[in-house]
């Protein structure tokens, strides 16, 4: 005969939710989010991370530089809006560059 306890009942840590990304809402696994350290309960994934940095800078940006910025955003609106990211031959060198640009 058994008995049954309270932490049998408790869920177990492989029951938990994986986590969501507080900026675009995908779930991803603990470690590819980024903690905000005052928040701790704040967690970013890697892409959105990236998007606010690049935007973050723009918004200290000068004016040669917000311009460069605005014109690189405008570039990325198109091409996205394109789907040119998608195609088997360009899609890997724009998403490339799109890592390793600086704004």
């Amino acid at each position: 005969m058994s008995t049954s306890t309270p932490a049998d009942s408790m869920s177990s840590p492989t029951d938990a939710e994986q986590p969501t990304c507080w900026c675009c809402g995908a779930t991803r696994p603990e470690i590819d989010l980024v903690r905000l350290g005052a928040h701790p309960e704040v967690g970013i994934c890697i892409e959105c991370a990236s998007f606010l940095h690049r935007r973050a800078r723009a918004a200290h940006a000068t004016v040669v530089s917000g311009w460069l910025h605005a014109t690189g955003d405008r570039i990325r609106e198109a091409v996205m809006a394109r789907q040119w990211q998608n195609h088997p031959r360009v899609g890997p060198p724009l998403r490339w560059l799109n890592r390793h640009l600086p704004w």
